[in-house]
């Protein structure tokens, strides 16, 4: 279990207006490491992932998106440093504010990312870089760093 704290971004383009922004994100993380193979890391971690709030140039639209994410995690170990690769689905709900009103919309689709981590004992620090395909919605990414206790 941990949690990580980063920044995403998202840039999106629709008929009436677009959103190229930035904000703070977090997300809440459960998993576990099959523990088939030494020094080898297959594991499945589910999280929940608050994106944070972004909002287009003109002020028009203002976005806050969460996802609930599965993944399948594959990586290695040499000594106390990992590098490891995940690919999951993701289940986005996103609520979305025009002057004259807002609407809610939910989609999902495929999540993937790669990360490092530093372990020592059964606390590990990560770094991550992830990126996420939803429908209308042309690039979203979110980078984090955080950590994890395994037992």
């Amino acid at each position: 279990m941990g949690g990580s704290v980063g920044q995403t971004s998202v840039k999106a383009d629709d008929v009436d207006t677009s959103i190229d922004d930035d904000s703070s994100a977090y997300k809440i993380i459960l998993g576990y490491n099959l523990g088939l193979v030494p020094l080898i890391d297959l594991a499945v971690e589910a999280d929940y992932r608050d994106f944070g709030s972004f909002k287009s140039g003109d002020g028009a639209l203002e976005a806050d998106l969460t996802t609930f994410d599965v993944y399948g995690l594959a990586g290695f170990d040499v000594g106390p440093i990992g590098l490891f690769a995940k690919l999951g689905y993701s289940s986005a709900d996103g609520e979305f504010k025009y002057s004259d009103g807002k609407f809610d919309e939910s989609d999902s689709d495929v999540t993937y990312g790669i990360g490092a981590k530093f372990q020592i004992g059964s606390f590990a620090v990560r770094a991550e870089y992830e990126s996420f395909e939803f429908e209308g919605i042309d690039d979203l990414y979110m980078f984090s760093a955080g950590a994890v206790y395994t037992f």
